[in-house]
C-alpha cells in the first residue's frame, strides 16, 4: 500500500488543510481542494472504493492508511468535516455511497470520472471489441482479458453495472439481471 504522502501534491503536507476552516469562501476551496486530492490517489493507485474514514478498499484488504491522516505532518481531518467531504463528493457525482448510492454509507465508490464518461468508454470497448449485439457479463466487462487495458477493467461489478445505466436510459443497453435482480449481463446495441 503506497502512502497517500509520497504520490499526492505538496498540498496534502500543509497543515491548515487538516483543520475546518470557519470562513465559507475557504471552507469551499478546502473541500475542493479535498475532492482533487482523494480522487488523485484513487485514480493514482486504481481505487475503486473507500471507508467513509477515507481507507482504501481492495480486494487483498492491504490498505490501512486513511488518505485524511498525514503522520509526516501528524494532523488528521475530524471525522464530522471528512462526512462534510464525502457529501460534497456525493452531491457533485464524485463518489455514491456502496449501499444503493446512499450519501450516508460507510463505504463510497470514488469516481474520477462522470458516470456519462464510464457510460460512454463502455460503449466505445463494445465498439471497438465488435460485441455489439452480444450479451456479455458484468464479470467480463470488469475483470476479463479483453477489457485488460481499459481504465474500467477492476471496476468492482455493482459500480459497473451503475455505469451501465446510462447507456439504459439513451435505450443503447439493457441491463439482465439475476433471479434475485443483481445485474449480471448487458447487451449494447
Amino acid at each position: 500500500m503506497t502512502d497517500p504522502s509520497t504520490v499526492l501534491p505538496a498540498i496534502y503536507s500543509f497543515p491548515p488543510l487538516y483543520t475546518r476552516q470557519p470562513n465559507a469562501i475557504i471552507r469551499r476551496q478546502q473541500i475542493a481542494s479535498w475532492i482533487d486530492l482523494v480522487l488523485a490517489y484513487c485514480k493514482s493507485q486504481n481505487f475503486w472504493c473507500m471507508t467513509l474514514e477515507g481507507v482504501p478498499v481492495d480486494e487483498y484488504n492491504k490498505s490501512r492508511i486513511s488518505i485524511f491522516i498525514n503522520s509526516e505532518i501528524q494532523r488528521s481531518v475530524p471525522q464530522v468535516f471528512v462526512e462534510e467531504i464525502w457529501s460534497k463528493m456525493c452531491e457533485e457525482g464524485k463518489a455514491m455511497g456502496t449501499a444503493t448510492g446512499r450519501k450516508d454509507s460507510s463505504q463510497y465508490y470514488v469516481l474520477w470520472r462522470t458516470l456519462d464518461s464510464w457510460a460512454s468508454l463502455v460503449l466505445q470497448w463494445f465498439e471497438n471489441s465488435g460485441k455489439l449485439n452480444q450479451v456479455v457479463t458484468i464479470y467480463e466487462l470488469a475483470q476479463g482479458d479483453e477489457t485488460a487495458d481499459w481504465e474500467f477493467h477492476g471496476m468492482p461489478e455493482p459500480l459497473l453495472a451503475h455505469c451501465i445505466k446510462p447507456l439504459c436510459q439513451r435505450n443503447r443497453a439493457t441491463l439482465i439481471k439475476d433471479e434475485r435482480g443483481k445485474p449480471v449481463a448487458t447487451k449494447v446495441v
